[in-house]
């Protein structure tokens, strides 16, 4: 599902929701047409954006994306955060987003399971903490255990404030992005064609679904 971690949903957000059978067939089993349960939520910058998610009633496949129905350009976001209360400032990751943390040399790109997220920087930083410890759990060399505990020691550090670092999102489909309440906080760029063709994108289902979406919408 859609993850809404360190974020209160809040009612007049909402602004419409639905549950509906697609025509298309499920990537999965290629049998069952997958059911979508899709929200409107009221998002300063995108003003709406439409969070899906679907389930196959067959084989109980399950997905989540994050689109917006209007038409965006690829883009990225840049923001530095050095106090504690930025850890606060809402983030959206879409189902083709790319998130980085330069300082750490961590890059997250989008798959076929890649999970859609509304949260916060806190919240973003902690699931990419629970990739570090998977890492350094599984890690075979001593000092590739040794930079993951540094980089969880310096996340713990960011966590309270006391460690300064970058957090970059990247989308080509434009929809992912960071939104502090002072955009001036963030650098935000649109992508060039040459730029944007060098990201991962959305699975090729995930992108049929959104057309459909834009059409029946439209």
């Amino acid at each position: 599902m859609v993850s809404l971690i360190g974020l209160a949903t809040s009612r007049k957000s909402v602004t419409m929701s639905s549950d509906e059978e697609v025509a298309s067939i499920c990537p999965s089993c290629n049998k069952g047409k997958l059911r979508i349960q899709s929200m409107l939520y009221s998002v300063p910058f995108f003003n709406e954006l439409a969070m899906f998610n679907i389930e196959c009633p067959e084989c109980g496949f399950r997905h989540s994306d994050v689109f917006s129905a209007e038409q965006r350009k690829p883009s990225r976001f840049t923001m530095h955060i050095d106090d504690v209360s930025l850890l606060n400032v809402r983030v959206v990751r879409s189902g083709s987003g790319t998130y980085r943390f330069p300082e750490w040399g961590i890059d997250v790109e989008p798959g076929p399971t890649a999970e859609s997220f509304i949260t916060n920087i806190e919240g973003v930083l902690y699931r990419v903490r629970l990739v570090v410890e998977t890492a350094r759990n599984f890690a075979d060399l001593d000092s590739e255990k040794q930079r993951a505990t540094e980089i969880l020691e310096q996340m713990q550090d960011a966590l309270t404030g006391e460690f300064p670092f970058t957090l970059v999102m990247e989308d080509p489909a434009g929809v992912s992005g960071i939104l502090p309440d002072d955009m001036t906080l963030v650098k935000y760029e649109e992508l060039s064609r040459k730029e944007a063709s060098t990201l991962k994108g959305a699975p090729f289902w995930v992108d049929t679904l959104r057309e459909d979406y834009s059409e029946r919408k439209g």
